[in-house]
């Protein structure tokens, strides 16, 4: 993208009040707003890393900017930005259809769920991720400016 189009872009975010997220999560109640912030992001199965020495998952994804539906921007443009999330205190993780993963190149986040002291990452082709976890901590940030895209995913 030209440096132009960058600056146009944040010109016209700005007038929405534009912020990087950057926000922290830690306990079950702010599962549901995180869940929130990251439904319909884009994954690569290649860009979530688990550092078991660590205990930290780590991924980039493309984040639908859902916080721009509800300001009515004009021209029904909607926006994705590059976002990370890092999950702490991670004991083990355990796949279902992880043979889905890959024949897939991407895989859609629907949700996010916590049961007991689990976080559940539901994706698209009935894919999960469970993590075990010690204690509640995850850091969502978006970590670019973002960029206009024409389609809003569909929900029934």
């Amino acid at each position: 993208m030209k440096s132009e189009d960058k600056s146009n872009i944040s010109n016209h975010l700005n007038e929405y009040d534009f912020k990087k997220l950057k926000i922290k999560f830690l306990d079950k109640d702010e599962i549901k707003i995180f869940s929130t912030l990251c439904q319909d992001g884009i994954f690569s199965f290649d860009e979530i890393i688990y550092n078991k020495s660590d205990k930290v998952l780590i991924a980039t994804f493309s984040r639908f900017c859902w916080e721009f539906v509800e300001k009515n921007i004009k021209d029904k443009t909607f926006y994705r930005v590059v976002s990370g999330i890092r999950i702490c205190n991670v004991d083990k993780i355990t796949y279902t259809n992880k043979d889905k993963i890959n024949s897939s190149k991407f895989i859609n986040l629907l949700s996010v769920d916590n049961q007991e002291n689990e976080i559940i990452l539901n994706f698209s082709s009935d894919i999960t991720v469970k993590l075990l976890i010690e204690k509640i901590e995850i850091y969502l940030d978006d970590l670019d400016m973002p960029w206009p895209t024409g389609k809003k995913p569909m929900h029934k």
